[in-house]
């Protein structure tokens, strides 16, 4: 004889609330939702600057510091900040001080294929790929990029390229772009491109190092700061191209949603069954 299962047994099942909540984190991952979201005045002061102090043809050196765990957070970020840039008529110098640099460039360029679709290579955009030498490094690109590396990351020859032949040294630069998961990148740059040749620096950081930087951009040696996931999420809603930030998002507002609706439920189902015993003469 078959018996019916309550709602409450139902609510009571681990298995239930797991799979479901593992479904409302895959789905907006694989198709994100786009749930609208505030842009801080952060962010919103980020864009404002590209859009009112970078001009077609500009050039921008960006800086790829960040290993695979950290993409999460920081790629979103690069991803809008490399769009934004592409459509402004910008042109980008990618390098790297850390070796992990190569692999996480090429794995934001396979995310973004669409980005970098009609951009030629050599001419847009460059990638050095890894520069050994830390903040030694950082000096010795400052002075003379071509001075320090020879072939990019693919064995061309720096001269060769288009673009470095427009470029070689910081004041060469509009901008450049630190997007690190670690705090020492941004000091070498503050101290290596900032501070001798004024050339202004936005970073792009991690949340939980974020206040450790936060008095550079305090102190202007910083136009602007994006900080960690929420900040690119933001981003890529300002350049109408939503990506993996805003996945991540809306993955958590749902997840967030489901579990709220469970409490809900789970109170609404209490008090029912307590309002039964009482009628019943229970306790």
């Amino acid at each position: 004889m078959s018996r019916s299962i309550s709602l409450g047994k139902i609510l009571e099942s681990r298995e239930l609330l797991y799979t479901l909540l593992l479904i409302s984190v895959i789905l907006p991952i694989i198709h994100p939702l786009g749930i609208p979201i505030a842009v801080s005045a952060r962010t919103k002061a980020v864009y404002d600057y590209i859009e009112n102090n970078l001009k077609p043809g500009c050039h921008v050196y960006f800086e790829i510091y960040y290993e695979v765990a950290a993409r999460g957070e920081l790629e979103p970020n690069v991803v809008a900040l490399t769009k934004h840039l592409f459509d402004k008529g910008c042109k980008i110098v990618y390098g790297s001080l850390a070796s992990f640099g190569v692999i996480v460039f090429e794995l934001m360029k396979t995310t973004a294929a669409d980005v970098f679709q009609g951009r030629e290579y050599g001419k847009d955009y460059v990638f050095l790929g890894y520069v050994a030498g830390g903040e030694s490094a950082a000096a010795s690109l400052a002075k003379s990029i071509k001075g320090t590396v020879s072939v990019d990351n693919y064995g061309n020859r720096i001269e060769n390229l288009p673009l470095m032949q427009e470029v070689d040294k910081a004041t060469d630069f509009d901008l450049v772009i630190i997007a690190s998961s670690g705090t020492d990148t941004f000091a070498y740059y503050v101290r290596q491109w900032y501070t001798p040749y004024n050339v202004p620096l936005l970073f792009a950081a991690l949340s939980i190092i974020a206040p450790s930087i936060e008095p550079y951009v305090g102190a202007k040696q910083a136009v602007g700061m994006l900080v960690g996931q929420r900040a690119g999420a933001e981003y890529e809603t300002l350049v109408g191209r939503l990506g993996l930030g805003m996945a991540s998002m809306d993955a958590q507002s749902t997840s967030h949603m489901l579990v709220l609706v469970f409490i809900v439920i789970g109170n609404v189902v209490y008090w029912s069954q307590r309002l039964s015993s009482k009628r019943g003469g229970g306790k």
